[in-house]
């Protein structure tokens, strides 16, 4: 991952002389595979490697990155047990480093950042806020120490937006020493690793999630992707993160295909279950519903994690639900009320629908489930068969309202949504559903994309007043970096 140090005899150290990644390309290789998720292919490789003085950096990165991808993508505790001592023993490994070496503080910083995305994961909060004060502390000091040493920016880019969203389990971690997060000026560092970097794909990754679930801005995340897949034809997690886009941006007929094409990849890749998660949600988005049982049933079989358990099972009663089964919909009901936790948003927002006790409205559903997919012939006939009378209460008039809100501004009829997204926002008053904020956030957007930036801000401000909603994170971090992206366009506030 970046240049090591290269002592030689006689001579001062300087940033120059620090050996790439590139100059050892048994590791280099390795490190590409363990990107590719050919991880068993990069670990025999690195195993090929005795690691002499100028490799140790490398190597130890490599060897890190390897488990904690294989942890990050399988989310199976049953792993982070398996490698709980890797943080440590490859940390250890550095130690024999130089410290003039630009690498030393470089790779103790990343080490440290990649374990404190897998103790998030696992809810070990103390220890991971931990982790990344030191590693924040490291990367601060290796830009002091070798300013023209431009990796320093992929870690510190990432600590940046890593702080802009954690949890709030952290923020006292972030008060007590004084640091804030921003991820416009992270994505700003990230943008500093240039194609000629040896971590050019990895940061390319990084921001590819930090552009899917934070930027929102569809036309610059597809760039990204396809760029990034152009170059990369044969790598899985770029595969699978363009076709994830695709998804959330209401293109999921498009990315159907080739979704189903990575439930067939060679076995030297290491198996994305989340495929099959995918596939669940584009089939009950096209009410294919026995499909979507399929590959829900089998998400469920194959993934070793916890997340997304609550929500796969919700998923499952939804789809009996809408074919009119009510006697299977009831055990599935029951089955998600019972089953997984409430870590992943999605979770949560099937845990707040099954706490009601009530099943939701089934034309309601139908249309959000389209309108996700682009399947706007679908979602535009269930709403058409709704009455308003009809509609229980409030929170469904608010939804209804919301829902084509969201029809209205994906088929690019900007003012027709903003008419249902404030009326999604008066019906919802001061209650916390998510539709409200979420109507503010993308009527935020339609304004921005108008250059009425004083109203944008208005609503991505309103967007984030809202509580305890099952979103609130996401669309609090979306409406605050949209926030940092019209600052200078603003009119100066008066002191």
């Amino acid at each position: 991952m970046s240049h090591l140090f290269l002592f030689f005899a006689f001579l001062t150290f300087h940033d120059t002389e620090a050996q790439s990644i590139k100059d050892h390309p048994e590791i280099y290789d390795a490190y590409h595979d363990v990107l590719k998720l050919k991880i068993e292919s990069g670990r025999a490789k690195l195993n090929q490697v005795i690691p002499n003085h100028a490799q140790l950096g490398h190597y130890h990165y490599v060897k890190s990155l390897a488990d904690v991808v294989e942890i990050l993508i399988s989310e199976d505790p049953k792993l982070f047990k398996k490698y709980e001592d890797s943080e440590e023993d490859n940390l250890d490994g550095l130690r024999e480093m130089e410290e003039s070496d630009p690498h030393y503080r470089y790779y103790n910083a990343e080490i440290r950042i990649q374990w404190a995305i897998v103790k998030i994961m696992f809810e070990e909060d103390m220890k991971a806020g931990m982790s990344l004060k030191t590693a924040y502390n490291y990367i601060e000091k290796n830009i002091e120490k070798h300013p023209d040493f431009v990796a320093n920016y992929k870690a510190y880019g990432s600590l940046h937006v890593l702080f802009a969203v954690v949890p709030e389990s952290y923020h006292w971690i972030l008060k007590f020493f004084g640091i804030k997060g921003n991820s416009i000026l992270g994505w700003d560092e990230l943008n500093k690793i240039q194609p000629d970097s040896p971590y050019w794909l990895e940061t390319g990754l990084i921001k590819a999630l930090i552009a899917i679930n934070i930027l929102n801005k569809e036309k610059q995340t597809l760039t990204l992707l396809d760029e990034l897949k152009k170059s990369h034809k044969d790598n899985l997690i770029v595969n699978y993160l363009y076709n994830t886009a695709l998804v959330k941006y209401a293109k999921s007929e498009q990315a159907l295909p080739n979704l189903r094409k990575l439930l067939f990849t060679s076995a030297e890749y290491h198996h994305i279950d989340n495929v099959y998660y995918k596939l669940g949600d584009i089939y009950m988005q096209k009410q294919q519903y026995p499909l979507a049982r399929y590959h829900l049933s089998k998400f469920l079989n194959q993934y070793q994690g916890t997340n997304y358990i609550k929500d796969t099972w919700f998923k499952i009663f939804l789809s009996y639900w809408l074919e009119g089964n009510e006697k299977m919909a009831e055990i599935h009901w029951n089955k998600a009320k019972d089953s997984g936790r409430t870590f992943a948003s999605a979770d949560r927002n099937a845990n707040s629908i099954l706490e009601e006790d009530n099943y939701p409205n089934p034309l309601l559903m139908k249309a959000r489930l389209a309108t996700d997919g682009g399947y706007f012939g679908l979602a535009n006939q269930a709403l058409k068969n709704i009455q308003q009378g009809s509609l229980a209460d409030k929170k469904d008039e608010s939804e209804y309202f919301y829902r084509y809100g969201r029809l209205d501004d994906k088929t690019g009829k900007d003012q027709d949504a903003i008419f249902n997204y404030l009326n999604a926002i008066k019906k919802a008053g001061k209650e916390n559903w998510y539709f409200a904020p979420s109507a503010c956030l993308y009527t935020g957007y339609i304004y921005e994309s108008r250059k009425d930036y004083k109203k944008a801000e208005f609503y991505y401000e309103k967007a984030m007043s809202y509580k305890k909603h099952p979103y609130k994170a996401g669309i609090d971090h979306k409406a605050h970096a949209a926030l940092e992206l019209i600052q200078d366009k603003l009119p100066k506030k008066k002191k």
